[in-house]
């Protein structure tokens, strides 16, 4: 039996993220959270993740500011940015700074765990 995927959820909208930890739990996920980039990064010194489902627009740091010190000090962790806006500037910005993935919100539960599954090779 293989080891639960290890997820870090990073937004500042508490809602969405209570709702979405659950739903990842229940497919058999650990799931970590994270308000914000700061934050984020302090978890992931503390335990390292598989994927880090990342929000574009948060108040300290941003989704790209915030994937760039994940692929420059965690580069075995994949990064899936999740956005409320269509911004294609932003999509390829954050593909081009190595974003495994860039999902418009509300993204379909069965779509996001597809990618999070790719993300971590399963």
């Amino acid at each position: 039996m293989t080891a639960p995927i290890r997820i870090l959820l990073v937004d500042d909208e508490a809602a969405f993220v209570e709702t979405l930890a659950k739903r990842l739990v229940h497919l058999g996920a650990r799931v970590a959270t994270a308000e914000g980039g700061v934050e984020a990064y302090a978890v992931l010194e503390a335990e390292p993740v598989d994927v880090v489902l990342l929000d574009m627009h948060m108040p300290d740091l941003n989704g790209l500011e915030t994937l760039k010190i994940i692929r420059k000090n965690f580069p075995a962790t994949e990064v899936i940015l999740l956005t409320g806006e269509g911004d294609m500037t932003r999509h390829m910005q954050s593909l081009e700074a190595g974003a495994f993935d860039f999902l418009l919100k509300p993204v379909p539960l069965e779509r996001l765990w597809k990618r999070i599954m790719e993300a971590a090779g399963r």
